[in-house]
């Protein structure tokens, strides 16, 4: 466990959960207590409509028992004093009902009997690593896609201000605790109208899952979340997107069959 530190709240990555950064204490880790009355104010529900809650965790929980647990109960496990925990539960203070369409898609493998499905896999995936970029026009998402670094963030770098950025995945918000260049998001795109509010992109998110738009993790594509332009100052020297470890080429294969889809 690190300490606690509220430094990271000014940047942009978090900009989204700044209404309940800004009324945690300064000096101590945020009690459960505290989030359990952000979601009564909020009315948090799960996708069967039970009180979505945070209940402390005090020994191991596999993800069967994790996500059965939350759907019968609303009851989120949660380790006191913990980076990972925290940003889940932000997460859902943030976007409700994408959080409760995701954990409904695995209640749904779990009732077939397996415990993966591609798109049970998919929603692991965003949970942990979602990153999602909204707006009207979605040209700069297709080069981002193609992994097409340079046209993306450099040449078309003016118009990310049409874009709206929010990082889902709470692993990537804690990675961003102690940022390198590495950390890679799973990137999806809704199109929206630019004035959409958090609510409104939330429920946006929630239906293209709870709709099988993402039927599996192939369907979310990999953005180096330090590449956005504005996230980081040494992304102003163009030269931060020539890193072939961090901003990788598109594989031939994966190249080939993203130039025969209409």
């Amino acid at each position: 466990m690190s300490a606690w530190q509220t430094a990271f709240a000014s940047a942009p990555a978090f900009s989204h959960l700044q209404p309940w950064l800004d009324r945690f204490q300064a000096d101590d880790w945020p009690a459960l207590a505290s989030l359990n009355r952000f979601a009564a104010q909020q009315n948090l529900r799960n996708a069967i409509g039970l009180p979505v809650r945070f209940s402390a965790q005090n020994s191991a929980c596999g993800q069967h028992d994790y996500e059965t647990g939350i759907h019968a109960s609303g009851l989120v496990p949660s380790r006191e004093r913990n980076w990972h925990d925290l940003f889940n539960a932000l997460t859902w203070l943030a976007f409700p009902a994408t959080k409760a369409a995701l954990n409904g898609i695995h209640q749904t493998a779990l009732l077939r009997g397996m415990n993966r499905l591609p798109a049970s896999d998919a929603a692991t995936l965003f949970d942990e690593s979602g990153l999602v970029l909204s707006g009207e026009d979605d040209s700069l998402a297709k080069l981002l896609a193609a992994r097409r670094w340079r046209e993306a963030c450099i040449t078309r770098r003016a118009d990310w201000r049409h874009l709206k950025v929010h990082i889902i995945g709470h692993a990537v918000l804690e990675k961003l605790l102690t940022p390198w260049t590495g950390i890679t998001a799973k990137c999806l795109f809704i199109k929206t109208l630019p004035e959409i509010d958090l609510k409104s992109l939330d429920a946006a998110i929630a239906e293209q899952w709870r709709e099988n738009v993402i039927p599996d993790k192939s369907t979310l594509f990999p953005l180096p979340v330090l590449g956005i332009p504005g996230w980081w100052p040494a992304n102003e020297d163009a030269a931060f997107y020539a890193d072939q470890r961090v901003f990788r080429p598109m594989p031939p294969a994966d190249s080939e069959k993203l130039n025969r889809e209409p």
